[in-house]
């Protein structure tokens, strides 16, 4: 037996999980899960790295107080954008900002856009424009006056410096790099021209290393000094979608479930047509070398956000039980975007939605079971459109969507896809971005020829769960669409 452990952090919460190997089938078993709480200092929100650090270490004791010698490696994966600075002496020079700080302004982009022109900015790197991608939280950067920048030597993202921590060696990933909007879509390498006129210094990365690549073993954990650290498709979604257990024969998408959801499809070659560029669409590095075209759309963000402000008041709402309140509720009654701007931000969320349903003139959810199921349709309304728009764009009906990730535990949810979607949504695995993780470092160290053969072993070690649409649910998702169209995407803008 083999025991290969996975870093798996989120925007939530960080895991860490064994995963054995019998020769057959993986198994998962989760060791450590702790909290990734953000830290407001001086009106911003930053990454508390050395808890995570702490979190980290905490769970690979526990691996090797269980499986000593049979593990074989260590892998991590994050969440993407985000990254940290070292100087020459290889020392943090700040904590982190997180993704959702203040200084990810639209101003900030429109800045970005008036340099490099916006059309030109996706044909250089087929990247969707969001605030916070790290283009604009570095041209940020090298505009405030007490930039870390000059003092830098390094920029390592979240997932390298997690590696960087556990084993000493510096590299910039290829999957993480990919969601920066600074790889360039033709290259696939860092496009020093966009750097040089936003005063980023390129200096400061590295040649993205591919997944698969052992770095260096692990320090400072007594029982690991032999244990290598391997790169993995350190986004968490490139992870994920290395778990989809898809058959070769059949024509599937993927939707990756969790604080977001990212809905695409593999692409063998960049697709940057007008249409891709108005709908901004992205291209982001796949474990395989191939590219993820994809939508970041909201996922369960709201829920998690609605059950922070009822735990607040001291109400601690389980899913069964939101489960329960929502099939009490009237469907398509409240209607939302959930990719509203307002949404975005930490806050009260009840309140927000409630807000939001007043300024678009609808009746005002109250009850939690209300609130609850405005959220899911709302997010799976906007899955709805995306899974459209990719048909569009690549010309292709798609005859299944494999969902992964912890969102497919609830049962609405999964309900919901397959109905306004009208086709087969096929549940699992739970835990994609460990288990993709899990694959990425198997082939690294030779003990799969390829993430395809990942795909065949995760489809032996799981139990799938397939939701087939009800004609009665898809003509009520189609009529739902179209007031949903015309009063949240027009109204509330």
């Amino acid at each position: 037996m083999k025991t290969y452990i996975a870093v798996d952090l989120g925007a939530g919460s960080g895991r860490v999980i064994a995963s054995c190997f019998d020769g057959e089938k993986l198994t998962m078993e989760q060791l450590n899960r702790f909290d990734n709480t953000p830290i407001e200092l001086n009106g911003h929100l930053f990454w508390n790295v050395p808890a995570l650090l702490e979190g980290i270490r905490a769970g690979l004791r526990a691996a090797v107080a269980k499986y000593g010698d049979t593990i074989a490696s260590v892998g991590v994966d994050t969440w993407g954008v985000d990254y940290v600075l070292l100087d020459k002496q290889g020392r943090l020079l700040s904590l982190p900002y997180i993704y959702r700080d203040c200084r990810n302004t639209t101003e900030q982009m429109d800045k970005v856009y008036n340099i490099l022109g916006k059309r030109e900015l996706y044909n250089a790197t087929g990247t969707q424009f969001m605030t916070f991608n790290t283009i604009f939280q570095l041209f940020t950067e090298a505009e405030q006056e007490d930039s870390f920048l000059p003092k830098a030597d390094k920029l390592l993202f979240m997932p390298d410096f997690i590696n960087y921590a556990l084993c000493g060696k510096i590299a910039n990933e290829a999957t993480i790099a990919s969601t920066t909007q600074l790889i360039n879509v033709n290259t696939r390498d860092w496009d020093t021209e966009l750097m040089a006129k936003l005063n980023i210094p390129a200096r400061l990365f590295s040649k993205p290393t591919p997944p698969g690549t052992v770095l260096g073993n692990i320090k400072g954990i007594p029982g690991l000094e032999n244990v290598p650290v391997v790169t993995v498709g350190s986004h968490d979604t490139a992870s994920a979608v290395a778990s989809v257990p898809a058959k070769s024969d059949t024509c599937w998408g993927y939707l990756a479930t969790g604080t977001w959801a990212l809905m695409g499809v593999i692409s063998d070659k960049p697709i940057l047509s007008n249409l891709s560029y108005e709908y901004s669409y992205t291209h982001e590095g796949a474990t395989d070398g191939q590219f993820r075209y994809l939508k970041n759309c909201t996922g369960m963000w709201l829920v998690q956000e609605l059950r922070r402000a009822w735990k607040a008041k001291g109400e601690e709402v389980s899913f069964d039980e939101l489960e329960a309140e929502a099939a009490k509720s009237e469907p398509f009654k409240y209607l939302i975007d959930a990719d509203y701007s307002e949404f975005q931000s930490p806050g009260n969320m009840p309140e927000k939605i409630q807000a939001y349903c007043k300024a678009t003139g609808q009746p005002v959810p109250q009850t939690k079971g209300e609130l609850y199921r405005a959220a899911l349709e709302g997010i799976v309304m906007r899955y709805r459109k995306v899974w459209k728009e990719l048909e569009a764009l690549t010309g292709v009906k798609r005859n299944v969507l494999h969902m992964i990730g912890g969102a497919t535990m609830d049962k609405t949810h999964c309900r919901m896809t397959a109905d306004a979607l009208g086709i087969d949504i096929t549940c699992g695995p739970v835990e994609g971005a460990s288990m993709g993780n899990v694959v990425a470092q198997m082939v690294g160290l030779g003990d799969l020829p390829s993430f395809d053969a990942g795909r065949d072993l995760i489809g032996a070690s799981i139990e799938k769960t397939t939701w087939t649409p009800e004609p009665a649910g898809v003509a009520a998702w189609a009529e739902a669409a179209e007031r949903w169209e015309k009063l949240c995407l027009n109204s509330a803008k």
